[in-house]
């Protein structure tokens, strides 16, 4: 239930794939090096969102973050998320959003 761009938005040299298949794809933060699944949820024929789970550690279970309207909005997410931790602002979040929001 992903789209061609959806995988290319998780599979950027920002993540590491863990795991991937047609029900979730999880990947690694190179940068903090958390866990991330994201598991589309079909809410009818037409429509799905995307639930956004994380870990710390691998042997740690997920927990729910959020849920998204899109796997680009789960992967800034992400970023962001990262930026956070790291209390820094780096410049990939905005390289990301202007790569695929025309594409969106």
């Amino acid at each position: 239930m992903f789209t061609l761009q959806d995988k290319e938005i998780m599979t950027l040299p920002y993540f590491i794939t863990i795991r991937e298949s047609s029900s979730m794809y999880e990947i690694q933060s190179r940068c903090t090096g958390h866990f991330w699944a994201i598991v589309p949820i079909a809410m009818n024929r037409k429509q799905t969102y995307y639930k956004l789970l994380h870990k710390y550690h691998e042997e740690d279970n997920y927990h729910v973050q959020m849920d998204f309207a899109s796997v680009l909005d789960a992967v800034l997410d992400i970023i962001n998320h990262d930026d956070y931790k790291l209390h820094r602002r780096s410049s990939y979040f905005e390289e990301v959003v202007a790569r695929f929001s025309k594409t969106a």
